[in-house]
């Protein structure tokens, strides 16, 4: 098992190498300037931009500016803002933990409703398992930032006396934190319980038929001891991988989310970010992002090898 997680974080570490590579390059691919984008106007005299670039050692060669980059970053340091003048990794932090707290809650939702929800429609069958699978179809067919918006003007409309917009941190009033992350986390959640509950079905549905389950029922045990030591644990690895790609989305999804409810995470800082050509933190933003992604898919793979001992070998 240790070597099977090392050879994961070995192959985490190249593909980071990869992507803070690309995500470098392709902002120095984009149209305009470093310097123009650091001096906030497009007047200025041209010994200034010079100037400008030095500082920021845009005179130099990519690959060298890359390696500089890249030893600033492995030692905490992200850059400092165009927009702020602060450094990067200060920022990002607050915002990440806006958004940690909005993904978790989110992900939480989704497993517990997707996972209850397929197991309803493959266990009960019958009238459930048609109304789920509608509900199912429906949602995957609405974006999230569209069932946020629907939240948005429902919960205006009949519930006026209820916050929508806004962020109160835990530390403040850890009730109101809650209270103003669970709309914005049931608009992240819903689009992703749906794939978890279509897949749950599936997994238990096709593990119903094995011949391990028909003797363990011919033996007499009992249902719930079935349905967890059988049937549950055996449907597993399906259902871990749909919900480790879809909970690692959740970053994607959060970006016109938060921007919807006024929530100051990731999302919100990256398209503040992108609006006004803030670059080093549209890189540091990227890098963090995959790190995160990455992360969640090692540890995906690692519950594949604590779930089923033939992913290890």
């Amino acid at each position: 098992m240790r070597r099977f997680i090392l050879g994961r974080l070995a192959w985490m570490l190249v593909i980071l190498l990869g992507v803070s590579f690309v995500a470098f390059m392709l902002m120095r691919a984009l149209p305009g300037d470093f310097a123009i984008a650091a001096a906030g106007s497009q007047s200025v005299a041209p010994e200034v931009l010079e100037a400008i670039r030095r500082d920021l050692g845009l005179d130099r060669p990519l690959l060298a500016q890359y390696l500089s980059w890249l030893g600033n970053a492995l030692r905490g340091d992200l850059g400092t803002s165009f927009v702020t003048r602060q450094p990067v990794l200060g920022e990002l932090l607050d915002r990440l933990i806006v958004t940690f707290q909005l993904t978790a809650i989110a992900a939480v939702i989704a497993m517990v409703m997707g996972t209850v929800t397929g197991l309803a429609s493959a266990r009960l069958r019958g009238v459930t398992d048609w109304c789920v699978r509608l509900y199912n179809g429906v949602m995957l067919a609405v974006p999230n930032y569209v069932i946020a918006t629907l939240i948005v003007l429902l919960a205006g409309l009949y519930f006026p006396q209820i916050s929508i917009f806004g962020y109160t941190p835990f530390l403040e009033n850890p009730l109101a934190n809650l209270g103003s992350l669970l709309l914005p986390a049931i608009s992240l959640a819903l689009a992703v319980s749906v794939t978890i509950s279509e897949n749950t079905r599936a997994a238990v549905l096709e593990v119903s038929n094995q011949d391990f389950v028909m003797v363990a029922r011919a033996k007499g045990l009992a249902p719930r001891t079935i349905l967890r030591d059988y049937l549950v644990r055996n449907a597993l690895t399906p259902v871990i991988t749909a919900a480790g790609l879809k909970i690692a989305a959740l970053l994607g999804g959060s970006i016109l989310v938060e921007t919807i409810f006024a929530i100051p995470g990731m999302g919100q800082y990256l398209f503040d970010s992108i609006n006004s050509r803030d670059y080093p933190v549209i890189q540091a933003i990227v890098l963090v992002a995959a790190a995160i992604v990455v992360l969640v898919n090692t540890l995906v793979d690692i519950a594949y090898a604590r779930a089923d001992a033939r992913v290890k070998m």
